[in-house]
């Protein structure tokens, strides 16, 4: 029998850079790399029906097969796999591992009860985030560790920072190109801000694929700038992040998604020592320190953004001080100082 199986949204042979793709994707690779590839089986969820009809096929598959189950579903494929996967498991007594992905488990856990009762019957369930686990204790939860988010990512070295301070700030967002992950937001506040200090200050780079149906919204978005302000730079290699990133002065995360958990995001800004302007989203305060790794502002609200990067635009030795911080911050986050958190309740 096999140590560990990962079944998650690997979505293999297609170009997907999503937060749950990329974190199923990171804990397989660790996991690989840790207790060996010839340890590590991989099921991938994506099929949609296809995938449910042979849901129960595959779970008796990977319970018969091997001694741990990691599972990574999202909010939809939760309430079929996590009740099929913990019935089965009466008959097979195997550690379940539930990784979650996101801040919306505690929420959503209220409104599904059957999810609720399943989840109590997993060996542990990980959490990105302490709120989160504040949050499931008080459900009654008690398997639930904290493994905050991860990334294999290259962390520049102090001699690598620029002191400088530049006379455009470059800023830039770094995650799905949405309505919902507040890209319009950090438009509005880039423009608004640049008319009330009188000059193209600030120029904002967009990175990241565009949603899947928001295509002409953002079509419709940049026709309506100047390119020499607001400029969409395509999807970033992930090997490349750093190096893309090094060049910026600050990052914008001005999410609208109230349960956000650990944006993969943020680690790629303190890698490449950028201080994050962020929304307040539910966790944001656990990973951000203000005045010291970045900024946090009411979400939805363009005028509070706006004024934090006219503020910074006219003491940008502020924000440049920062970047120290934010290096030592991204070592927090590296594979090998988190994945034990899992490895070590492998049974």
């Amino acid at each position: 029998m096999k140590k560990a199986v990962v079944l998650g949204h690997f979505a293999f042979g297609m170009n997907k850079s999503n937060g749950q793709t990329v974190k199923t994707q990171n804990i397989a690779n660790e996991l690989k790399r840790h207790i060996g590839e010839e340890n590590v089986g991989l099921e991938d969820t994506v099929g949609g029906l296809r995938f449910l009809l042979k849901l129960p096929f595959v779970l008796f598959k990977l319970l018969w097969n091997y001694s741990n189950i990691i599972i990574l579903p999202a909010y939809k494929g939760v309430l079929t796999i996590v009740p099929a996967l913990t019935f089965l498991n009466i008959f097979f007594h195997r550690r379940i591992h539930y990784v979650v992905i996101g801040g919306w488990l505690p929420n959503y856990m209220k409104k599904h009860p059957l999810l609720r009762f399943s989840c109590k019957h997993i060996h542990m369930i990980y959490v990105e985030t302490l709120y989160m686990k504040t949050a499931l204790n008080a459900m009654g939860f008690q398997n639930v560790k904290v493994m905050p988010n991860f990334k294999q990512i290259d962390i520049l070295r102090e001699d690598e920072l620029t002191t400088a301070i530049p006379t455009t700030l470059k800023v830039c967002t770094f995650s799905r190109v949405m309505k919902e992950k507040g890209i319009e937001d950090a438009v509005k506040a880039v423009v608004e801000c640049n008319k009330r200090l009188g000059e193209k200050k600030y120029v904002l780079d967009i990175y990241g694929m565009i949603e899947a149906g928001q295509e002409q919204w953002f079509k419709d978005l940049m026709q309506s700038q100047q390119p020499e302000e607001i400029s969409y730079k395509g999807v970033a290699n992930p090997s490349e992040s750093s190096t893309i990133l090094k060049a910026y002065f600050a990052m914008l995360f001005p999410t609208l998604f109230p349960t956000e958990g650990f944006p993969g995001t943020v680690i790629d800004a303190f890698s490449a020592g950028l201080p994050t302007i962020a929304s307040d989203c539910t966790s944001i305060k656990e990973l951000l320190i203000e005045g010291e790794t970045g900024f946090i502002y009411p979400m939805h609200s363009v005028p509070a953004l706006t004024d934090i990067l006219f503020r910074i635009a006219n003491h940008p030795e502020t924000t440049i001080s920062m970047r120290k911080k934010c290096l030592q911050a991204a070592s927090r986050y590296k594979p090998e100082n988190v994945i034990p958190l899992l490895t070590s309740e492998l049974d």
